[in-house]
């Protein structure tokens, strides 16, 4: 070996040390630097002309393990996702209570039960009617106190995917910008491991939000896509967007276009997201909450309904009822007609002491004189002029179905009441048997739906009420790949408030076979209804509803030609949703709680006529029974149809979500060790440690030495070769 190559070997060996103590001295001032990796440096062997000429700068290196890190960032997206539920689980559990607190909807339902119970012991006891309706204003005010916290619930997770795009633009604006400078430097032949430890750590927070993949360019730039493959970063980035809503109601849903869509660009990718904080607070808003409401909805309405049909039954006395309302809303009283069969509805007048004074049943030719098949007109038409003819203080007495469309009576007198009972035979005294009210809902002379009990058709003594609105019908629960099952071709007619009779050429025929989104669809194409009506097909549970509004708020009937088939067959109804929010107990019980039903008409033998006695129990001991035995419940949300008792299907609501909070917890716990897991071998694989470096700088170090020592013996030759030739 030459001096000379002996020296230049000895300088390339001390400017290759130098290189690794500034790569290792680099290491050990960022051990505590967010998403450093250590940089591993590689020497080369230097050759020339097939003989060793010293070593020379090689690579330096991000010491990652790509595999372990795209392992890591999927494990990223999944605990966003459950972090996410695991904090709404627990705000939900805050509010719905378990089954054994003293807060829960399924102990206000049992202390109804419990009430209703006792007024069955005291109906006459004044405390005891204030209880019992105390009781149901508690029961309401649980349930709309629930419905507040899943909608308040949903437009937070609403209003956090809105906050959530701003984070993610701001990773994305930082990968692209760090594309950009590292595919220069890579051009250049400058360095860009640095570049590429603050893209890999924009990558793992954005693995956070949103489920990523993503492959590298020829030119170390990176690629980034959702699962479903909407790009996010490639030449540019990606704008994301979510307008979120200033208010969210039950009604509101993404299906149904009311929220906003998750946009990549152009492209609305709300449904194809499969992981991260975003899926966790979109399940939420769009199916986690509002199942909650489903079933909430769903105990408020069999509430109402099935509380309502007994308490109709009976009465208040000694209270006597001179005036009332009904709740039953008509769209068009003087189109819509209604039929009686199945039993007799009788309207019975009394004095103070609870003696008959005269009655009649409704459809008795020499009293009411109501024909079936009349108006709702006509019926408070028959009502009045009999009630007129009965007594000169009867004379002003008024029956008519007013500006909201509310069946209301007023005996225009304090001294007479006015009470109603449905009995099985036109025999006066025959077993109470409630009477099936089936009306024309658009005037086309064709029963539409059926109602049970005269006056709970009518809604005169009604212990729940709501407000809500009738402009939505939803069919039954169906799986999501349900078809008509029907044996031919229907046509479904639809009236709104404007339109009593129908919408002209709003007829949709519907198929045997159509699924649902085949009927939405037809729906929605038909020009007639394009401006009012719109339907959509809404998740719920593992399952779907039709839902059909009237956009304008007006009240909505849904109706087929010649039949009910197709209908019965959907299932499609008055929708429940928003059911638990809209009720309440009735405010005339609310200001006087004798008004409570207690009592029933009952026959004197002797007399032959009617009478009310004031320690009467009946309809409180079926109100008692009601609660107390199993009641009928459609499937909502995630529970399935049974027949429990109130308190249980209650019960089962609050059950069912701490189990799901449980459970949530849980899987969050799993998957958070795996992350830590994930985490902390991507740290021993790519962190650095402090042993090992010092061991390398002594390496160096003795490298360095060694080279200088070198270059200080050649040094020592050729001065002695220089004094030689001298």
């Amino acid at each position: 070996m030459t001096l000379n190559l002996a020296l230049n070997s000895a300088i390339s060996g001390l400017s290759t040390a130098q290189a690794g103590l500034d790569v290792i001295s680099n290491n050990i001032a960022n051990v505590n630097t967010e998403g450093y990796t250590r940089k591993v440096f590689q020497p080369e062997s230097l050759v020339l002309a097939g003989q060793g000429a010293g070593v020379q700068l090689g690579d330096i290196i991000n010491n990652v393990d790509q595999n372990l890190l795209k392992d890591m960032r999927s494990q990223h997206s999944a605990v966003g996702l459950l972090s996410t539920s695991n904090t709404y689980y627990r705000r939900i559990q805050d509010t719905f209570g378990t089954t054994a607190g003293n807060s829960s909807i399924s102990h206000q339902v049992n202390a109804m039960q419990q009430e209703f119970t006792t007024l069955t012991t005291a109906p006459d006891s004044v405390s005891q009617q204030l209880a019992a309706v105390q009781a149901g204003v508690n029961t309401a005010a649980g349930l709309a106190n629930m419905t507040r916290t899943v909608q308040t619930l949903r437009l937070n997770a609403d209003n956090e995917i809105s906050g959530a795009m701003n984070d993610i633009n701001s990773y994305l604006n930082t990968i692209a910008s760090l594309n950009d400078t590292i595919s220069f430097n890579a051009a250049t032949a400058k360095q860009t491991e640095d570049l590429e430890d603050k893209r890999d750590l924009a990558l793992n927070k954005l693995s956070d939000l949103i489920d990523v993949r993503y492959f590298k360019n020829q030119n170390g730039s990176i690629t980034v896509f959702t699962s479903d493959g909407t790009t996010l970063v490639d030449s540019d980035p990606v704008k994301m967007s979510h307008v979120s809503l200033s208010q969210v109601s039950p009604t509101s849903s993404y299906a149904g276009g009311d929220f906003n869509g998750i946009f990549a660009g152009v492209r609305d990718i709300t449904t194809s997201i499969r992981s991260g904080k975003l899926k966790g607070l979109i399940d939420m808003r769009d199916s986690t909450l509002p199942d909650l409401q489903a079933q909430i909805d769903e105990l408020a309405s069999s509430l109402k309904d099935q509380v309502n049909l007994v308490h109709n039954r009976g009465t208040s006395f000694p209270t006597l009822v001179t005036n009332v309302t009904g709740t039953r809303t008509f769209m068009s009283s003087s189109t819509q007609t209604v039929t009686f069969t199945g039993a007799e509805p009788n309207v019975v007048l009394y004095d103070a002491n609870g003696n008959e004074l005269t009655s009649s049943r409704v459809l008795d030719p020499t009293g009411i004189n109501f024909t079936n098949g009349g108006t709702i007109d006509s019926l408070a038409t028959s009502l009045q002029t009999w009630l007129q003819a009965q007594d000169p203080q009867l004379v002003n007495a008024t029956v008519a179905v007013n500006s909201d469309g509310n069946f209301a009576i007023n005996l225009g007198t304090d001294t007479i009441g006015i009470a109603f009972k449905d009995e099985q035979t036109a025999l006066k005294g025959s077993a109470q048997t409630d009477v099936t009210a089936t009306i024309d809902l658009d005037g086309d002379g064709q029963g539409d739906k059926a109602f049970k009990g005269f006056s709970n058709f009518l809604g005169l003594n009604d212990y729940f009420v709501n407000n809500q609105t009738l402009s939505q019908w939803d069919s039954s629960f169906k799986p999501k790949n349900y078809t008509l099952g029907i044996p031919s071709a229907v046509d479904l007619n639809f009236s709104d408030d404007s339109n009593p009779t129908g919408i002209v050429g709003g007829t949709v025929t519907i198929n045997p076979g159509d699924t649902l989104e085949t009927i939405r669809d037809k729906i929605n194409a038909n020009t007639a209804l394009r401006d009012t009506i719109r339907a959509d097909v809404v998740p719920e549970g593992s399952g779907q509803r039709l839902r059909i509004r009237q956009t304008n708020g007006e009240q909505l009937v849904v109706t087929q030609v010649g039949g009910t088939n197709g209908l019965d067959t959907l299932g499609l109804n008055y929708s429940n949703n928003g059911a638990a929010a809209a009720l309440s107990v009735n405010q005339t019980l609310v200001d006087d709680s004798s008004r409570i039903s207690r009592g029933q008409l009952q026959l004197d033998p002797l007399t032959g006529k009617y009478l009310l006695a004031s320690g009467d129990n009946a309809v409180a001991s079926q109100l008692s029974a009601l609660m107390s035995n199993p009641a009928t419940f459609h499937a909502a949300g995630s529970l399935s149809g049974t027949n429990v008792t109130f308190a249980d299907y209650a019960g089962s609501i609050v059950s069912r979500a701490s189990t799901s909070a449980a459970t949530a917890q849980a899987s969050f716990k799993v998957e958070s060790d795996l992350k830590d897991s994930l985490d902390l071998k991507q740290a021993e694989s790519a962190g650095v440690n402090l042993d090992e470096e010092m061991s390398q700088l002594l390496i160096f170090q003795q490298s360095y030495a060694a080279s200088a020592k070198v270059i200080s013996t050649t040094q020592q030759l050729f001065d002695i070769l220089n004094d030689l030739i001298r």
